[in-house]
């Protein structure tokens, strides 16, 4: 058994499916070095895998001694991530959370020391890191026209992105969370720190969502742990950059994506009714800008006036 002095301060809950190339780039992206000013000692990584069909190979899972693998077969997993995120969340040991339901989400360097700090300062609130895609566009666009995984390799060995996470901003495009800038809150993260005990106030996410890849399930939690937070810092200079990987909603035509939001949206309200507003005035920007942030930054004020 665990002594009390072993408890690690974080657990990062990540989900995957069918993913194992981009798992292995999502565990590199969350550990020492290159996660910066945080020890390994500090936090642990609970990876469940939601029903793929082989668990991942013995390299990916033990890259880590602070990563701890859980997989689920098809025959014991559900379409919606959340039952998964919940089991693991429960046999995870830290006092604060880190969730990720979507474990192709790479993290820039300094997630995991600004998500602590930020809720160890005020544990009653909420952290949120914004999104990017990797590629020239939004996922459901390149992809489209021809972005797949063998670009976005090459385009990942190239700016040799273990050396510096920051760099995974020169080669990434703004999903729905980034389009609009830091001015106005988004509907979603795919990365929230939160405290256990918020997490166990709202009962965690809802596994009655049953759609491929959960639908709005991760918008549902986040909308009720904004409302049920003291207040939501929002990471400036920070973020997850999604790898493509036959996702449940990038991979699908511009068509296809609107159909199924609208399964989406009608599954939601069934089970939940309208999902809760999202207050802007509960976010509180923090942060920093590293070069390439402010490169990123730079490009998208010029584009939208061009």
């Amino acid at each position: 058994m665990n002594s009390p002095e072993a408890r690690p301060k974080l657990s990062v809950v990540v989900v995957c499916y069918e993913m194992a190339a981009q798992i292995r780039n999502t565990l590199r992206s969350l550990l020492p070095p290159y996660q910066r000013d945080v020890e390994m000692s500090d936090y642990e990584i609970i990876l469940i895998d939601n029903g793929s069909a082989k668990s991942l190979d013995d390299e990916t899972r033990t890259i880590s001694p602070n990563l701890q693998y859980i997989y689920l077969p098809p025959n014991q997993s559900s379409p919606n991530p959340a039952l998964a995120m919940n089991r693991a969340a429960a046999l995870s040991r830290a006092p604060l959370l880190c969730l990720m339901i979507d474990g192709a989400r790479m993290l820039t360097p300094g997630v995991l020391s600004w998500g602590m700090r930020l809720l160890e300062l005020a544990p009653g609130a909420m952290v949120e890191v914004r999104g990017w895609h990797l590629g020239p566009k939004w996922q459901p666009e390149s992809v489209a026209e021809g972005y797949n995984h063998d670009i976005e390799s090459q385009l990942l060995e190239q700016v040799r992105w273990w050396e510096n996470g920051y760099r995974l901003f020169d080669i990434s495009a703004a999903s729905a969370q980034t389009k609009l800038g830091f001015s106005r809150p988004p509907s979603e993260s795919n990365c929230i720190f939160i405290s256990r005990t918020l997490f166990d106030q709202l009962g965690g996410f809802d596994d009655r969502y049953q759609e491929p890849g959960g639908g709005l399930v991760n918008l549902d939690f986040y909308a009720r742990a904004v409302a049920a937070a003291d207040h939501v810092w929002t990471i400036l200079g920070e973020g997850t950059v999604h790898q493509v990987h036959g996702g449940a909603a990038t991979s699908l035509s511009l068509e296809e994506l609107r159909l199924a939001s609208v399964r989406w949206d009608a599954e939601s309200y069934r089970l939940r009714g309208p999902l809760l507003p999202v207050d802007p005035a509960k976010f509180i920007l923090a942060g920093h800008i590293p070069t390439e942030f402010q490169a990123w930054l730079s490009r998208k004020t010029s584009t939208q006036h061009a």
